[in-house]
C-alpha cells in the first residue's frame, strides 16, 4: 500500500476513533475507507472489527478500573457477544466477495440512517445542541 493511502487511512482511523469515543459509529467511516483503499470486503470488515474490538477492550479496562462494571451481568453478555461475533465471522466468510462488495454500500447507508434517526438509550427530553439541518449538512456527508 502506498504511503499517501496509509496516511489517509490513519487520518480516517483517528477521526473514527474520536467519533467512537463520543458516540460510536466510527466504523461507518473506516469500513468504506478501507474498501475504497482497495481491501477486499471481507478484509475490510475484519480490519474494522479488529479496530472496534481494540476500542471496546480499552473502554472495558477504563470502566473496570473505575469499578463501573457489574461482572455477574457483564461476563454472560460478553460470552454471548463473542459467540455471536464468531458466528457472524463464519457466516460472512461464506458469502461471495462480489455480493459483499455490492451489498456493503447499501448496508452502510441503511445503518447510518438508522444510527442518525434512532432514539438512544441515554436520550432524555433535551434540546439538541445543533440544529438537525446543520448536522445533516456538516457531519452526514462525512459518513
Amino acid at each position: 500500500m502506498e504511503a499517501d493511502i496509509i496516511a489517509l487511512l490513519t487520518l480516517v482511523a483517528m477521526i473514527a476513533g474520536t467519533i467512537d469515543a463520543i458516540a460510536g459509529g466510527g466504523g461507518l467511516l473506516t469500513l468504506p475507507a478501507l474498501m475504497i483503499a482497495g481491501l477486499p470486503p471481507i478484509n475490510a470488515i475484519a480490519t474494522n472489527k479488529l479496530q472496534a474490538t481494540a476500542g471496546s477492550f480499552s473502554a472495558t479496562v477504563a470502566f473496570a478500573r473505575r469499578k463501573l462494571i457489574n461482572w455477574k451481568k457483564g461476563v454472560p453478555i460478553a460470552l454471548l457477544a463473542f459467540s455471536g461475533g464468531m458466528l457472524g465471522a463464519n457466516l460472512i466468510s461464506q458469502i461471495p466477495q462480489e455480493y459483499l462488495k455490492a451489498a456493503a454500500p447499501i448496508l452502510l447507508l441503511v445503518i447510518a440512517t438508522y444510527f442518525i434517526f434512532s432514539p438512544k438509550f441515554t436520550d432524555v427530553e433535551r434540546k439538541p445542541k445543533m440544529p438537525r439541518l446543520l448536522f445533516l449538512f456538516t457531519f452526514v456527508p462525512l459518513i
